[in-house]
């Protein structure tokens, strides 16, 4: 098993997408690794360090040849001078010829020339015979200045040649006791020195000299590696320590005692790992108290969902009970009221007549209270089949439901916008939009304009809709109460509109059902508009949008990393 950890897909995603921006120096570099860089830094700093010395060396040491071989050419010129006199002064071309050819027979001499005192070219001998004098620097004209001073001349056969040019005098005696010496200028000698045997001596030096710095330099490579190897062991003690620890294992200790900056680090670690380790101890005692208090919790809960489910059960057994026990008696009055009608309606005046039927009316109106009070109990508590319902088309057959009122009290029907198609329970949202489009028609009042306006608001996490009408509209302290049960407002108790003060309820209720919340913006004289939302999760077009919204933040994130 390897020692390594596996690789995390989102760091070999961030390793990819860097090798994939990145230019191919720092790609190479990377490969590379640190330590790789190290061995490479002293690598080259040593090669610097020896092509500096040789290159310094070999400067220095031309220039040492160079200056000897001018001295040696300067002597030997002066030499020549000496012996050349008499020759020069009797013009005896075939005595200059020999010894300019005996003297270039020396390797180092490469070149001889007598010239006369006017400067003209008398005799001169060559190594190279395709040589001429120009190209030694041989019978050139100079002046007093530039006699016995080397001159580098370079030829492409014999090399860097230093020519040196002496002048050749004849000296006779004074002409009076004590004056000086008479002296005759009778030509010039120019000797050309070449420093090929130093120049051959000099490359077997420098062949010597880089096979030598090539030894060093694999011989410097392994110590140099092992120093480098040797500098990183406490970090790879880290990485490793460090690997563990993400494993799991959370006992390694960095055993590195210095006083440099490594050593801080290893002991901030270690104190990092105990830290870490009782903090880890410290969350799972903590854990153990939590999973006692969850078990305490969840059995409380078990508890309080089996009273729960019994007193639900109870108050259906209660409002069916209570359904009977007072359905049973107004029935019983509705069918006694509906007999005596029946039978002595001729006897009855018209008073009593009047009397029954209003009993019968109360009868009617309260059997639909009870009925109405026990649907609002179970709304909460017996779900109906979950199905897409087509706001759009309900809203239609609502209208056409209640197409009669709205003619009859000159109502604009109005949808500003197309509605989603909802998850939901059909007949309970029809109820939702039913009951308020009934109360806004129940409390238009007499105004020219009449309208109810629906619409919608699609969001990411919930979508809101709202039923508007330009009625009479709701005193602001009734504002807080028209969702309770049998709360009416006063314009309803004003304006003699029917109600049994359940329907809000029961819209508050149906919407509660779908994590949404409902409430009502109203100013007398102007109007109401009921808004209420549905969660995001019933409305498939949100959640769709709240998908498309996570996958752009997730590029985003993606992009930016």
């Amino acid at each position: 098993m390897s020692d390594r950890l596996p690789e995390q897909p989102e760091y070999a995603d961030a390793v990819r997408s860097w090798f994939e921006r990145s230019p191919w120096y720092r790609r190479l570099s990377a490969r590379v690794g640190l330590q790789g860089k190290l061995v490479i830094c002293f690598m080259t700093l040593l090669l610097l360090a020896l092509g500096g010395s040789y290159w310094l060396f070999l400067k220095e040491t031309r220039s040492t040849i160079w200056h000897s071989n001018c001295e040696r050419a300067v002597n030997v010129a002066q030499s020549l001078a000496l012996a050349a006199t008499t020759p020069l002064e009797k013009n005896d071309q075939t005595e200059m010829t020999r010894i300019c050819k005996d003297f270039v027979k020396n390797d180092d001499i490469v070149g001889v020339a007598f010239s006369s005192p006017a400067g003209g070219l008398i005799s001169y001998a060559c190594q190279d015979p395709d040589s001429r004098p120009d190209d030694l620097g041989l019978g050139m004209m100079f002046g007093p200045r530039d006699l016995l001073q080397p001159r580098r001349v370079q030829n492409k056969v014999l090399g860097v040649v230093a020519s040196v040019t002496a002048p050749v005098l004849r000296y006779s005696p004074p002409e009076a006791p004590g004056a000086a010496p008479n002296t005759k200028l009778v030509g010039y000698i120019t000797i050309s020195l070449s420093d090929r045997d130093e120049e051959e001596a000099m490359a077997r030096v420098y062949t010597i000299l880089s096979l030598v710095g090539c030894v060093v330099l694999l011989l410097t490579f392994p110590v140099v590696y092992a120093i480098v190897y040797r500098i990183f062991q406490p970090i790879r003690q880290l990485v490793t320590a460090t690997e563990r620890i993400a494993e799991g294992d959370l006992d390694p200790k960095v055993a590195i005692d210095r006083p440099d900056l490594i050593g801080t680090l290893a002991r901030s670690f270690n104190q990092m790992v105990q830290q870490v380790k009782k903090q880890r101890q410290e969350l799972a005692d903590a854990n153990r108290d939590l999973e006692g208090k969850v078990a305490q919790r969840t059995a409380q809960l078990e508890t309080a969902n089996k009273r729960l489910s019994s007193e639900i059960a109870e108050k259906e057994d209660f409002l069916r009970a209570v359904s009977h026990d007072l359905n049973a008696p107004l029935r019983n009055i509705s069918g006694m009221a509906t007999m005596l009608l029946m039978k002595s309606r001729e006897k009855f005046d018209e008073d009593i007549v009047h009397r029954l039927e209003r009993i019968q009316k109360n009868v009617e109106a309260e059997t639909d209270l009870i009925a109405e009070l026990l649907e609002l109990s179970r709304i909460k508590t017996r779900r109906q089949k979950m199905e897409p319902v087509n706001l759009n088309q309900l809203l239609r057959d609502i209208q056409g439901v209640l197409e009669n009122d709205l003619s009859s009290h000159g109502i604009e029907f109005v949808l500003d916008n197309d509605l989603p198609v909802v998850t939901c329970e059909k007949a309970r949202l029809r109820q939702v939009f039913q009951n308020l489009i009934d109360n806004a028609i129940k409390y238009m009042g007499d105004k020219p304009d009449k309208a109810i306006h629906i619409g919608c608001t699609l969001g990411v996490n919930e979508t809101e809709f709202y039923v508007r009408d330009t009625g009479i509209g709701i005193d602001p302290e009734d504002l807080s109460k028209v969702f309770f049960v049998f709360r009416r407002g006063k314009n309803a108790a004003n304006c003699n509109v029917p109600g049994k003060g359940v329907g809000l309820a029961s819209v508050k209720s149906i919407i509660e059902t779908y994590n949404g919340t409902i409430w009502v913006e109203s100013e007398l004289g102007k109007g109401s508009t009921f808004r209420f939302t549905i969660n995001g999760k019933y409305v498939p077009a949100a959640a769709e949008a709240a998908a498309a919204v996570q996958a752009a933040l997730r590029e985003a994130q993606t992009a930016a990393a």
